[in-house]
């Protein structure tokens, strides 16, 4: 008999979504925030849940805490050579693009 209930991947999705959500709210503290971050990124791996691409933008690439427009990152919207976004942390200084199709 197994120990634990098994986790279903939609199950996980939803706690990660609801966890990214809690993390960009402005109320929340950015100290929970990166928390709650750091918890998503574990069970995404964890149970090999892939994070959604919208809220994937939201973490940083090189210290891999919370991107907050205005507070923890600037976000910016360029168009030369190809129109994209441009993200850059405010904490490690990391900067990357996503262009936007």
């Amino acid at each position: 008999m197994p120990r634990y209930a098994r986790v279903s991947r939609k199950e996980v999705l939803d706690e990660i979504i609801r966890l990214i959500d809690l993390a960009l709210d402005p109320a929340t503290p950015i100290v929970y925030a990166d928390r709650y971050v750091d918890l998503a990124r574990r069970f995404s791996m964890k149970y090999r849940v892939r994070i959604p691409r919208r809220y994937k933008m939201f973490i940083c690439r090189g210290c891999k805490r919370i991107l907050r427009p205005g507070r923890t990152a600037i976000f910016r919207v360029r168009s030369m050579p190809r129109r994209h976004i441009f993200v850059k942390c405010m904490r490690c200084g990391h900067v990357y693009r996503r262009i936007v199709e």
